[in-house]
């Protein structure tokens, strides 16, 4: 074996061998120097570079380039249908809300301004932080209540005398609180219709329904040739004489006892009107009495004014 060596030994160091022995020398030196300085810097370098140049599967199937901006699809041909989000960092934070600016204490303006908290949305003010200062309601106004109006009130006494009876011996029937349009003395056997008052509640007024030939100190109306109405006033009296059917001469009496004001709200004056007769009404439209000659109703409930100025006040008295 020492034989062989030296043998070998003589061979390299034959001055024909120099050169094969140097080159070979030269070869391994530069490999033991790849292996030590560069052996630590090809994985990464490889490692860096294969994104680029893409990887084929061991299946064969070869695999997009890796881009860490973009989604990679899980199965061949997924691109199409993915969704085309970003790639997150699982190790990153995810980000918190941001923490919403204190409520302001003052009501928000009528214009609808946004909150301070929204970074995008300028104050209506100008000023940060500041709220505008509400503008007061109007309050509505109460409705005003309607003032209460004046209203009569007229009671009488109205009947028949018989033969050889005076007033002071009469026994009439009272009527309290005539109600308009009312008949007397009953709707069966109307003689006059009392028709309201004169401007003041100083007199009161009725209708004549039938023909009567009047004694007393009753104002006839339009006149005493055509008496159509009678007025009276308060404590007067007036004596109406009629011809029955039956050819025999009858005497009534009309009173007045009093005529009374108060006041009346609405309501009560809706009921005083929703309170006339109504069989007095269809005898004054029956007769083609509806209206008064020289008079007319006025805003008040009840009461006449009169419609043209009177010359004179005609009227009829006894012994004329």
């Amino acid at each position: 074996m020492s034989g062989f060596l030296r043998t070998v030994k003589a061979d390299l160091l034959d001055r024909r061998m120099l050169p094969l022995v140097a080159l070979v020398a030269v070869a391994f030196v530069g490999a033991l120097a790849y292996v030590v300085l560069g052996g630590g810097s090809t994985p990464s370098t490889t490692a860096a570079a294969r994104p680029a140049t893409g990887v084929i599967a061991a299946t064969g199937v070869a695999i997009s380039p890796v881009n860490p901006e973009k989604a990679v699809a899980e199965m061949a041909g997924g691109a199409s249908v993915q969704h085309q989000g970003t790639a997150r960092n699982p190790f990153s934070a995810l980000p918190q809300p941001k923490a919403k600016a204190a409520a302001a204490t003052t009501a928000p303006s009528s214009s609808g301004a946004a909150s301070s908290s929204s970074p995008s949305t300028p104050s209506s003010s100008g000023s940060a932080g500041a709220s505008p200062t509400p503008t007061p309601a109007t309050p509505s106004k109460p409705a005003t209540p309607s003032k209460p109006k004046t209203v009569y009130h007229v009671a009488v006494l109205f009947g028949a005398l018989p033969p050889g009876t005076t007033s002071t011996m009469a026994s009439l029937t009272p009527f309290e609180n005539l109600k308009l349009l009312t008949p007397l003395p009953s709707a069966k056997q109307p003689l006059i219709i009392f028709r309201g008052v004169t401007s003041g509640g100083k007199s009161a007024t009725f209708t004549l329904v039938s023909e009567a030939i009047l004694h007393g100190p009753a104002a006839c109306l339009p006149s005493t040739t055509q008496c159509e109405a009678i007025d009276l006033r308060e404590s007067q009296s007036e004596q109406l004489e009629y011809l029955s059917p039956a050819g025999v001469t009858e005497l009534y009496e009309l009173r007045i006892v009093s005529i009374v004001s108060s006041k009346a709200s609405s309501a009560a004056i809706k009921s005083i009107y929703r309170g006339e007769s109504k069989a007095g009404r269809e005898l004054l439209g029956h007769a083609g009495l509806e209206s008064i000659p020289d008079l007319r109703y006025s805003s008040q409930p009840g009461v006449l004014v009169f419609a043209v100025h009177r010359a004179f006040a005609a009227r009829r008295r006894h012994g004329r």
